[in-house]
């Protein structure tokens, strides 16, 4: 790496940061950019391109069950969507997955439930849309995608100055 290119990564992620939590989350997001939102984004691309149906998203809900754990300027965190997919929220005991028992929140348990369907009806018919659920939009040209939270809804071009950037 060069150090032209060290200097333009640090001009885009931490150049105008004024305050050490500004550069600690510029730093995290000039690791985590390149790694996960710009190689899902061109594998989306690639798979769309040939033709396919995409379904693209960003899992956006902090578990409850980090809390005290993971320090508290990580949002949701690569992976963490799993657990709502499988229903870890209502799993106890013995049969709880990846981690001790976790005592979800209602809006938890509804979150899985939605996580579910979603991912139900993507298994089912190739699309996650679904009577009572947030329009997942397909992602086109326009690249539109679903944020998954307590409340979902659509958005479009997921990072895209700094994936223009990349």
């Amino acid at each position: 790496v060069t150090s032209e290119v060290v200097d333009q990564v640090y001009n885009e992620y931490i150049g105008n940061a004024e305050n050490r939590a500004q550069v600690r989350d510029g730093v995290l997001d000039a690791i985590g950019d390149p790694f996960f939102v710009l190689s899902a984004i061109e594998v989306a691309r690639y798979h769309r391109d040939a033709g396919n149906p995409v379904y693209f998203y960003e899992f956006q809900h902090r578990p409850s069950s980090v809390a005290g754990v993971v320090p508290e300027f990580v949002k949701a965190d690569h992976g963490d969507e799993i657990a709502f997919v499988f229903g870890k929220p209502f799993l106890a005991g013995d049969v709880s997955m990846l981690t001790e028992v976790w005592y979800a929140t209602e809006e938890e348990n509804k979150l899985s439930r939605t996580v579910m369907r979603y991912w139900t009806n993507f298994a089912r018919n190739g699309n996650p849309n679904g009577e009572d659920l947030v329009h997942w939009p397909q992602y086109n040209l326009d690249e539109r995608y679903l944020e998954i939270d307590v409340m979902q809804k659509a958005a479009k071009k997921l990072k895209e100055r700094k994936m223009e950037f990349w």
